[in-house]
């Protein structure tokens, strides 16, 4: 699937998206936790998914409250 819809990936294969924004080089797709870092600690997913939610409700509304 990311083949198809062209989505840039690392050389590790992860998601390539930098932390923080979550944005991939496709439009309105966005990448957290073990897509974007591998397998990691169930408590950096949460932590990325959350964040990634602020990020995505930013694009979205232009502006968010997400904490």
């Amino acid at each position: 699937m990311l083949k198809q819809m062209q989505v840039k990936v690392t050389n590790r294969g992860t998601i390539d998206a930098p932390y923080g924004k979550y944005n991939t080089n496709v439009p309105s797709v966005f990448a957290a936790g073990d897509n974007r870092r591998g397998q990691s600690l169930v408590v950096w997913a949460i932590h990325e998914g959350r964040e990634a939610a602020r990020e995505c409700d930013r694009y979205l509304m232009g502006d968010t409250i997400l904490p």
